[in-house]
């Protein structure tokens, strides 16, 4: 129930091909069997409707960032997840630092979630310029 709800948050039940990188083992559990790709596959490059990275440190961030910005559709739900300032999980990212993240690939931050204690999510979309 908690994982349905979670995913709802994230609009993942909008999205027909996910991908969902670096994603703590107590998100894995808390999602549970649903289907998404852990690495960027070749052949669904600009094709992905759900984007999902997962970091604990700014530099970790903003190489998933830019690694994973273009493996989504232009229009795809896309969402940087970071450990809270007041979690157990010892982090460098703030809201703000995964903004400057967003902006250096020409993306935009447009909302926040949180998915549990320990972990916050922020979306992006590209920026209009």
């Amino acid at each position: 129930m908690l994982g349905e709800a979670v995913l709802k948050k994230l609009y993942f039940h909008k999205a027909g091909s996910a991908l969902i990188v670096n994603a703590p083992e107590v998100y894995t559990t808390l999602i549970g069997d649903v289907a998404y790709d852990q690495r960027p596959a070749a052949q669904k490059k600009g094709a992905y409707e759900f984007v999902q990275v997962f970091a604990t440190t700014q530099k970790e961030l903003e190489q998933l960032v830019q690694a994973t910005v273009g493996v989504g559709k232009p229009d795809c739900i896309y969402w940087a997840c970071y450990p809270k300032g007041t979690g157990s999980i010892k982090s460098d990212i703030k809201r703000e630092t995964v903004w400057v993240a967003f902006e250096k690939v020409g993306l935009e931050a447009v909302s926040s979630v949180s998915i549990n204690d320990t972990w916050t999510a922020l979306r992006a979309r590209p920026a209009v310029r």
